[in-house]
């Protein structure tokens, strides 16, 4: 599947981008487990998992 809607999402551990220009960081969770939210443009901007999510139980 390859997500080109408006919303569609990807999920992994690992995720490399490739764009023309990068807005952000902006810290969308503050402690110890900060998270940062990055907006990519491109004409088109893509996105590739590299490494498979993984439940830790």
């Amino acid at each position: 599947m390859i997500g080109k809607e408006i919303g569609d999402k990807i999920i992994g551990e690992q995720i490399i981008c490739e764009c023309r220009k990068i807005r952000g960081p902006v810290l969308i969770h503050k402690g110890a487990h900060r998270a940062q939210r990055y907006v990519l443009y491109g004409f088109p901007a893509k996105a590739v998992i590299t490494k498979k999510w993984r439940i830790i139980k």
